[in-house]
């Protein structure tokens, strides 16, 4: 049986359409609750650096393509709102994290990121263009059953002193941003004591895998060309700047590392391009270690050593997004206090705006690092 609180005929959200600058606050139908998903009130959106480019420029980049117009937004926190008949567990009023990787329910390779991205194919088009054309940059989006997470809220935002964490609830919005480097980490199995280097280490994906990684009982060895953001890490990690000689990183790498690394860990942004921090971090690897690429480095061609690859017998895994479990997975580890959020792990919480005052959100993310922090859309 269905059931809701009293949900308004009209809200606001934010749309955007291609060829276009910027978002347009509008006022829209409230979405109604359909079987297979929930209605819930959105409570913070997460906003980095990444997004810049999709919410401000008329086009988002050549890649990220997605109906028009659309409301963006997919890594949220919000509250259950109204829940349809076939809902088991959820209910109203719980708190949840919502995640952008949905998958075609009758064939799990049609794919698309929620809020962002229509996918490759013409069936995965038409799921974003008919379906999940509107992602939670509104006061209310309809979700997937399947991408929408219950939340321990007494656990994560309760009182220390009555056991819980102390997070406030814009904190908790970067754990969907946590899923991507999780599942990559978990496909190349990383185990606690192991080392992982991870490159480059000053973006947003990135800082969360080093994150991941340290909840996961790995050590990290960060690098990244971008110096200076390496500085704030430098008493946490041991930093290695590349310089190009691809022999000489690779030798500082060894050397921060104390000896080989267990794993290399890529999330690298289209702007690495040309970079030689691939060649070195895969060179720093043992024998039967993992590589994982998980960045969106535009190269046409990443320089490989084959023979290198044969003789120490080294596994390249590709790793697009995550897995239902890693989800779980996460939340089951930020509840137990050993992954950190906010400031604990270097992403805190730079601002928080309402959704009629994005812009001077953006403008704050446009002013500051990765390593400063991430706006929060409440």
């Amino acid at each position: 049986m269905a059931s809701s609180t009293s949900l308004p005929p009209t809200m606001k959200a934010a749309v955007k359409e291609l060829g276009r600058p910027g978002l347009e606050i509008k006022t829209v139908p409230t979405p109604e609750v359909l079987p297979g998903t929930v209605i819930c009130k959105i409570l913070a959106n997460y906003i980095g650096k990444a997004a810049l480019g999709r919410f401000r420029a008329g086009d988002g980049p050549v890649l990220l393509t997605h109906p028009s117009p659309m409301v963006p937004g997919g890594y949220t926190i919000g509250r259950v709102a109204a829940t349809s008949p076939d809902t088991t567990k959820l209910q109203v009023g719980q708190l949840v994290l919502l995640e952008p990787f949905i998958r075609g329910r009758d064939d799990s390779d049609v794919q698309i990121l929620w809020g962002a991205f229509e996918g490759p194919s013409p069936a995965s088009k038409k799921l974003a263009a008919d379906v999940w054309r509107n992602g939670t940059m509104a006061d209310y989006a309809r979700a997937p059953l399947e991408n929408t997470w219950a939340l321990d809220e007494a656990r994560l935002c309760g009182s220390p002193a009555d056991g819980g964490l102390g997070y406030a609830i814009p904190e908790l919005v970067a754990l969907p941003i946590f899923t991507v480097p999780f599942g990559g980490l978990r496909s190349v199995d990383l185990k606690a004591g192991e080392t992982v280097v991870v490159s480059p280490a000053t973006g947003h994906f990135s800082l969360a895998a080093v994150a991941i990684a340290t909840a996961m009982g790995a050590r990290v060895v960060a690098v990244s060309r971008n110096a200076d953001g390496l500085k704030r890490l430098q008493e946490m990690f041991p930093l290695v700047v590349p310089t190009g000689d691809v022999a000489q990183d690779t030798g500082a790498i060894i050397a921060a590392a104390g000896g080989y690394v267990d794993v290399f860990a890529e999330i690298s942004p289209p702007a690495a391009v040309g970079s030689t921090h691939i060649e070195s971090c895969m060179s720093a690897v043992r024998q039967y270690g993992r590589i994982c690429l998980m960045g969106g480095r535009m190269d046409p061609k990443v320089p490989i050593s084959m023979l290198e690859l044969v003789f120490k017998n080294i596994t390249i895994r590709g790793s697009y997004m995550y897995e239902r479990e890693h989800v779980k997975g996460l939340i089951k580890l930020a509840e137990s206090g050993a992954l950190k959020l906010g400031k604990a792990a270097g992403m805190p919480v730079l601002g928080e705006f309402p959704l009629e005052n994005f812009e001077a959100g953006l403008d704050m993310v446009e002013k500051h690092s990765a390593l400063d922090g991430f706006v929060a859309i409440v």
